[in-house]
């Protein structure tokens, strides 16, 4: 076995990725040319990355990435031609990919395999493709990926469950629109943020603190976002809300002033955030988050459910 240049195996690494996609091993979206090229041939990243090759052609490959001076460096991927596993292809890929961080960046303390990789794994939500999601949170609890990085040491420090729900004829559940009716009681009301009806944005977020929040909402408030407003003040929102060319819908944030959670308005904004999305196009939701952030409630209020956990992983080194 020799150690070989991925980049000259192009074809023979996207086949040894779509025969996992195909086999149901892994939940990943197929690869073609472009999209290996957009995956691990980025320019903006320092790229890594390890192969070998037996009489038989390319027997693995694996690719990892830094940035100059970080702490953190990111495993991307590492797939073995399916019948050279068990000979230690893996181990070697993941031995050459963790040489090469620490050669290339002295300052480095550790290795993570977690959503905040640069080099996003867009994947199927399992039982419902075409539906997708950009970016996995992580290590997928479910594959042998899992087993394999953990026998090499790399160890779980957080549990992100990936949440879906589909959209089409989406009705709010029973306790969602009792909530609705009590909030009006007390003269908080759900709807899209209107600036000639509604005041108090800046002030909102002087309140919840989340300058990146501010920043992006605040620039786009010609655009749906769904507020709670107590008298024409607002003290809740969700959105800006968008829709991706697959169905998907997206939002940017969601948050409660202070004075007025612990009232169900936050589960009640996020679930007129469904109902919005499904009447102007979109056909989905997905999302992730840990096992520990009270947000799931939120999720699950709605009628979301957990599709699929993942693994944020992490190796210190000496």
């Amino acid at each position: 076995m020799k150690f070989v240049n991925p980049y000259d195996y192009k074809n023979e690494c996207i086949a040894i990725w779509n025969s996992y996609v195909e086999s149901g091993e892994v939940v990943f979206k197929p690869l073609d040319e472009k999209g290996f090229d957009s995956l691990f041939l980025r320019k903006d990243i320092n790229n890594v990355s390890a192969a070998y090759a037996d009489e038989n052609g390319l027997a693995g490959f694996g690719f990892a990435n830094y940035a100059d001076g970080a702490i953190v460096a990111y495993i991307t991927y590492i797939g073995v031609r399916k019948d050279a596993r068990g000979k230690g292809v893996a181990e070697k890929v993941l031995q050459s990919l963790e040489e090469q961080l620490k050669k290339e960046n002295p300052a480095l303390e550790k290795i993570e395999l977690v959503f905040y990789n640069p080099s996003q794994l867009a994947w199927f939500i399992p039982n419902a493709a075409p539906h997708d999601h950009p970016g996995a949170p992580g290590v997928d609890m479910a594959s042998d990926a899992y087993r394999f990085f953990a026998k090499a040491g790399y160890v779980d420090y957080a549990i992100q469950n990936a949440y879906y729900l589909p959209l089409s004829n989406y009705v709010y559940p029973n306790a969602i629109a009792e909530g609705i009716e009590r909030l009006k009681a007390n003269d908080i009301e759900i709807g899209y943020y209107d600036n000639e009806k509604h005041y108090g944005f800046p002030e909102f977020f002087d309140n919840i603190k989340n300058e990146g929040w501010r920043k992006q909402v605040l620039a786009r408030l010609d655009q749906r976002i769904v507020v709670a407003t107590h008298k024409g003040k607002v003290v809740g929102y969700t959105g800006p809300l968008t829709i991706s060319e697959g169905g998907r819908g997206m939002f940017c944030g969601i948050g409660v002033h202070t004075e007025y959670r612990q009232h169900g308005i936050g589960k009640i904004l996020f679930a007129n955030m469904c109902k919005s999305h499904s009447e102007t196009g979109a056909t989905f939701m997905s999302l992730f988050t840990g096992t520990t952030n009270p947000a799931r409630k939120i999720y699950e209020g709605a009628g979301f459910s957990i599709v699929r956990s993942f693994a944020d992983m992490r190796k210190v080194l000496n």
